[in-house]
């Protein structure tokens, strides 16, 4: 059977992790780019050996093209995940999916109607150790769940903290949806947020998220893009639950190496392998096996509306001070 060809709508940072995860699955390889960044698509062209193309119409009319990762900026998600479903690609697209719970909802019925995958790159539920944590909480070993926390703690540049649109949105997103994997829908919510290290940019760069579960427990999920976490057993990223009958932790500082990829000035080999996992499952367990994401479209939408909640909750607080 022959290789699966995938196709990047987008050449940006986090192209260069999406290359290296499929560059470790088997069943699929890269067959084309494009971005309309013409100089950065075709110096990632010539590193990656494949085809520039022209146009996205020209990727899209590709018939070696069975599907494609959409890797742009969030606010052109909808536009390029319409037309490469109009055009009968299986998709990846990055999160946050769309800026519009109504955007989601389009791109959900009409991948039901062409009959084709679309999957939220909600990559950090794909690693391993986070399917050990959900079946230990689903199967009831840890007991009655009684607190959680979900953390994120790597400084980012001033040029990169530039470029996104606040701390919920960029960060947030990825701690919603791990959360939702883990534990389901919450009861409430209440949001928190700072402007530390860049306030002139006027955008958020910590953050706090409280939930409240149906069965009474909580969970803490915090983000920053201000500080990183030097000490003992570092919080760069850590999930943590308490239970009546046990409790685990997984974490990112298994591997960490001193190379920059993607947007990060270090590479930590966890979080870079999230991507691999992910794209392994998009290609063998979605298209090939038929089988739904673990994080559907349906997924997203709830996790935005979370998220848009959350950013109005923080907002009202200030205002409230």
């Amino acid at each position: 059977m022959r290789q699966l060809k995938i196709g990047f709508i987008g050449c940006g940072d986090v192209a260069e992790l999406h290359y290296q995860g499929l560059s470790s699955c088997s069943g699929a390889e890269l067959g084309g780019i494009y971005d309309t960044h013409t100089g950065l698509m075709h110096k990632r062209a010539r590193q990656w050996g494949v085809t520039a193309f022209d146009s996205l119409e020209d990727m899209l009319r590709e018939k070696q093209i069975d599907a494609v990762f959409v890797l742009t900026p969030a606010e052109r998600h909808y536009t390029h995940v319409m037309a490469a479903l109009e055009a009968g690609k299986h998709v990846l697209v990055e999160k946050p999916v769309a800026d519009e719970m109504q955007q989601i909802e389009e791109m959900e019925k009409l991948a039901a109607a062409r009959g084709l995958h679309c999957m939220p790159a909600h990559n950090y539920i794909y690693a391993p150790d986070m399917y050990r944590l959900k079946k230990n909480i689903a199967e009831g070993n840890l007991g009655q769940i009684a607190v959680s926390w979900i953390l994120y703690h790597i400084r980012h540049s001033e040029e990169l903290c530039r470029r996104y649109p606040g701390i919920i949105h960029q960060i947030g997103t990825h701690l919603l949806y791990a959360h939702r994997y883990l534990f389901g829908a919450p009861v409430s919510m209440s949001a928190r947020t700072t402007r530390l290290l860049y306030p002139h940019l006027q955008r958020d760069d910590q953050a706090i998220i409280t939930l409240t579960m149906p069965d009474g427990s909580m969970s803490n999920l915090f983000a920053s893009f201000a500080v990183s976490d030097h000490s003992t057993n570092p919080w760069s990223f850590v999930v943590k639950v308490l239970g009546t009958k046990g409790s685990v932790q997984l974490s990112w500082q298994d591997v960490v190496l001193d190379r920059a990829l993607g947007t990060l000035s270090q590479s930590y080999g966890r979080y870079e392998e999230t991507y691999e996992h992910e794209i392994r499952y998009f290609i063998q367990e979605c298209i090939l096996s038929g089988r739904p994401p673990l994080s559907t479209l349906q997924d997203a939408r709830a996790v935005l509306q979370l998220v848009h909640e959350a950013e109005q909750d923080a907002e009202n607080h200030k205002r409230s001070l």
